[in-house]
């Protein structure tokens, strides 16, 4: 059975796949990665750092395949809705600092009515 990888974007490269699935450490290897492996788009060798997978690619990697796939209506209504949410936070964070920010603007304190200096000694 295929793993099911799903992207939000209209596609992602085969080193971004590689390093999602974490076969990869960083996006450099990728080059050295696919020059020692096998790998298979859609029953084809590959071996393009840069190739575009697109939803509906399948990718065969050490007998391990990977089903690309775009998000559901579901999928994309959820990942909106968290946007919104952090949205919402990020601004009350933001209302929050400016309020602290500003200075307390209440009545000053008033003035003690005792003498003070060296003649106020007595």
């Amino acid at each position: 059975m295929a793993e099911r990888v799903a992207i939000k974007t209209a596609y992602i490269t085969l080193a971004q796949l590689l390093k999602m699935e974490n076969l990869i450490a960083s996006g450099g290897q990728a080059k050295a990665f696919l020059a020692e492996q096998e790998v298979e788009l859609n029953g084809e060798p590959e071996n393009r750092r840069g190739k575009k997978l697109y939803p509906g690619d399948q990718v065969v990697i050490h007998q391990e395949t990977y089903q690309i796939e775009g998000m559901s209506a579901e999928d994309l209504a959820e990942e909106a809705e968290k946007q919104a949410i952090l949205e919402r936070f990020a601004n009350r964070q933001q209302a929050a600092k400016k309020q602290a920010k500003k200075p307390n603007q209440s009545k000053p304190k008033a003035k003690s009515k005792k003498p003070t200096g060296p003649g106020s000694w007595n």
